[in-house]
């Protein structure tokens, strides 16, 4: 009988048999923290730092949520963008503006003592803050103690993430007052991630070479109302869209809005926006397009495997009141509504606009109605896909005569639990006593698909730390969250430092 031929992998020139590789990998894998060395030494003058330091970082994050950064608006884009160009250059980094001046992307980076790289995503714009009941004005960063929850900063980007963004300065720059930074970084900081990061796939795109990495971070304010950790391993992609339905061929005034009585005789646009609308959706909002579903990806085994150990922490009723709400919207508890709500995609309606909306009475038949719609779906589908299937759908029930304008898109990333960038992050939350709970994917999104799918690195995102209420009224970050995210932030990049680089290997053998 011929002698079984050996699999092997071709590792940096030298052939290596895949037994001992893998045993390598495995012992990778199964990197512990020893807890009492790691809070000695640099560890501890870095916390202890932060501990005397704090007050200081506390006034610091203030001032910077005062500054304005709305990117609807463009107020205070520019002003920002040139803090943050400070805060890399205040730990030694060199830094630069790219893109529109009016919207800068800031990016640079620092020498760390390791021979490893991460990039560090982040965002510097907010959302507008017109909501009413604020409880103090959302540019004062006033501090209010809030019930069961604790002393908290109310601004806006206090939680989403202007907080996340000082915090993360905060701890680099005491890294670098008691030793050194750990590991080497490249920042890519964007002012328009509320709008849609219209910039950011050009920028990693032009500068692919520049940004040699072994992994990308993105982190936040991770912890619950409980202090309970979600880490998230996976984004969402969305298709953000304007529909319009203006009166003309199909029915409707054709040039002018009329008064109210002449309903009797021209058909609404608002009517039949509305009809378009109610199409998308059944009365629970599953999605009806046809074949709009056909390529949605189930979980994965590991994702399942996740899934089930989440489901034992997993609290319906506090996830519930996090976001002010009574009951879901579908009948399905568990697992199953895990699945439901991570891997089903959604059709939202942000606003509907049209006729008159100001005090008193007015009766108007409108010309025109507008309606502001994302659609969030997960793997395997494209955004592409996604419109074209939107569209042919408006087309065959006849409403072909409404316009689609597609404001921004992009799609959705996934990165493997065993990626020793995750694997690091799991280590720094269990060296701080938190178990955190790991969530195979996430419903909201950011662009980590320009580290994944374009540069083909590990992303990951997350931090101690508690806020809440993004893009709402008297939106906040917990004081005492804010202390425990920039011990977590050296405790992450220590032990990314120290973490081997992975090994990029080739099949070699049938």
């Amino acid at each position: 009988m011929p002698e079984r031929e050996e699999k092997a992998f071709l590792v940096s020139g030298v052939t290596i048999p895949v037994v001992e590789l893998l045993s390598e990998l495995q012992e990778k894998r199964q990197r512990t923290v020893d807890r009492t060395e790691l809070r000695q030494g640099i560890l501890a003058r870095v916390y202890d730092r932060i501990d005397s330091d704090f007050p200081k970082h506390l006034e610091r994050c203030r001032a910077f949520l005062r500054q304005k950064s709305v990117s609807a608006t463009g107020d205070g884009i520019r002003e920002t963008a040139q803090q943050v160009k400070s805060f890399i250059e205040e730990i030694g980094g060199n830094a630069a503006f790219w893109g529109n001046p009016a919207f800068p992307i800031v990016w640079g980076r620092v020498k760390g003592e390791s021979d490893r790289t991460l990039i560090i995503y982040g965002m510097y714009d907010v959302q507008p803050a017109d909501e009413p009941n604020w409880m103090s004005p959302p540019f004062e960063a006033a501090i209010h103690t809030l019930p069961h929850i604790g002393e908290c900063v109310i601004a806006r980007g206090a939680y989403n993430s202007k907080g996340v963004l000082c915090g993360l300065f905060n701890s680099l720059k005491t890294l670098v007052e008691t030793d050194k930074i750990p590991v080497n970084l490249i920042f890519v900081i964007e002012g328009e991630e509320e709008v849609g990061s219209l910039q950011i796939e050009e920028f990693i795109r032009t500068h692919r070479d520049e940004l040699k990495a072994d992994a990308a971070a993105d982190f936040d304010f991770s912890q619950d109302s409980r202090g309970r950790v979600r880490m998230h391993l996976g984004l969402k992609g969305i298709v953000y869209m304007d529909l319009i339905c203006r009166g003309g061929k199909k029915g409707g005034p054709a040039e002018t809005s009329l008064h109210g009585a002449d309903s009797a005789w021209l058909s609404s646009p608002a009517w039949r926006l509305v009809h378009a609308l109610s199409s998308l959706t059944d009365s629970e909002e599953n999605i009806i397009i046809r074949g709009f579903c056909d390529n949605v990806a189930p979980p994965s085994a590991q994702d399942m495997e996740s899934l089930e150990k989440l489901k034992t922490s997993f609290d319906e009723k506090v996830f519930l009141k996090e976001m002010r709400g009574i009951c879901f919207k579908c009948n399905r508890q568990g697992i199953d509504l895990l699945v439901k709500g991570l891997y089903s995609p959604i059709i939202n309606i942000n606003g509907f606009r049209t006729g008159y909306d100001g005090p008193g009475t007015k009766t108007l038949l409108p010309r025109k109605a507008t309606a502001k719609v994302d659609i969030r779906f997960g793997p395997k589908m494209e955004p592409e896909e996604v419109v074209e299937k939107f569209k042919a759908h408006l087309f065959s029930t006849g409403f072909d005569d409404i316009e689609v304008r597609v404001r921004d898109s992009y799609t959705w990333s996934k990165t493997d639990v065993s990626e020793s960038v995750v694997q690091d992050m799991l280590a720094a939350y269990r060296s701080l006593d938190v178990e955190p709970e790991v969530w195979p994917i996430a419903t909201w999104t950011a662009p980590y698909f320009v580290f994944s799918r374009i540069l083909g690195l590990p992303v990951v995102g997350g931090g101690l730390g508690h806020g809440g209420r993004a893009h709402a009224a008297n939106e906040y970050m917990t004081v005492s969250g804010l202390r425990d995210f920039e011990k977590f932030v050296v405790t992450f990049l220590h032990l990314a430092a120290a973490s081997q680089k992975g090994v990029a290997a080739t099949p070699n053998g049938s």
